[in-house]
């Protein structure tokens, strides 16, 4: 799949609402260590915001945000790119120094990732392998999921997200599904648009059908049934981290018409399986807009 790397650097808008973020996760089973770093970028503005959130057993969960003139270095980090195919992530506050080489190809969602006119954003994804240094922790090859998109961009326009990212711990196995339901919708309505894909030992498969999710009695999600008989099983009671954050406030047009509606994620990391494929890391999510 053919993506051109002019697109993994900074793009130029004068639209106030165009925005793009870089984003990279990473969940280690063995340290049950979970890291986000999140940089969005908004050129009209000329503003972004640099996320990165920790979280380690034994210690209090550590996330760092700070307003930014650059879209790649900010007091917090700086992050270098080798087009879809790896990046640099320095954070010295976190004492991070981490690479996020891609095993699989850039995963190009096109058109799907769009939510009425306030959210058509373009969408790359990708499998990886992180490596280098959390403090004193080597990670060498921990299961990873990176994400750049690109456009118009106002998660006000957003309801309710679910989302899943799983990356193999054995195998190049790679899986991701975003649901997205507008904020004018019921709390109950399906979703209005989805996006996903399954890399299995180099084979792709993009999809835009939103997954049959069994849940458990308390709600949480036991299986996501997938296109061409993928499943995935999971059990939050073996998450052994959960984070709460928002999302950027700064990613919607000056000028909208509530005070301060803002997009609330909760993130749980975890392992889960995919049935008959082996063993799964990464993190489940759902989003929520809440005003005041």
């Amino acid at each position: 799949m053919s993506v051109d790397p002019i697109h993994e650097a900074p793009h130029a808008s004068d639209d106030p609402a165009y925005c793009e973020t870089w984003a990279y996760l990473l969940t280690d089973l063995e340290r049950r260590t979970t890291l986000l770093v999140h940089a969005s970028w908004l050129p009209g503005r000329g503003v972004g915001n640099h996320l990165v959130t920790l979280q380690r057993p034994g210690r209090a969960p550590q996330s760092l945000r700070v307003e930014t003139q650059e879209p790649l270095r900010s007091s917090l980090l700086s992050l270098e790119v080798d087009p879809w195919k790896n990046a640099r992530v320095v954070c010295p506050s976190l004492a991070l120094e981490l690479e996020f080489p891609a095993f699989t190809p850039p995963i190009d969602f096109g058109s799907l990732f769009r939510l009425g006119d306030g959210m058509q954003q373009a969408h790359v994804q990708a499998g990886v392998r992180a490596s280098g240094r959390i403090g004193d922790d080597r990670l060498v090859g921990v299961p990873g999921f990176r994400d750049r998109s690109w456009g118009p961009r106002d998660l006000r326009q957003m309801g309710r997200l679910v989302a899943l990212l799983m990356t193999g711990v054995e195998r190049d196995l790679f899986i991701t599904v975003n649901s997205m339901t507008h904020r004018d919708r019921a709390f109950s309505a399906s979703p209005d648009t989805s996006l996903g894909c399954v890399f299995v030992d180099g084979e792709l498969s993009v999809f835009d059908t939103a997954p049959r999710v069994l849940r458990n009695a308390d709600g949480t999600p036991a299986v996501f049934e997938l296109p061409r008989g993928v499943a995935v099983e999971i059990d939050l009671e073996d998450a052994f981290q959960e984070g709460r954050f928002l999302a950027d406030r700064t990613s919607a047009p000056d000028g909208f018409p509530t005070a301060d509606p803002i997009l609330m994620i909760r993130m749980w990391a975890t392992a889960a399986r995919a049935r008959g494929l082996g063993r799964l890391a990464g993190s489940y999510q759902e989003g929520f807009l809440f005003t005041n």
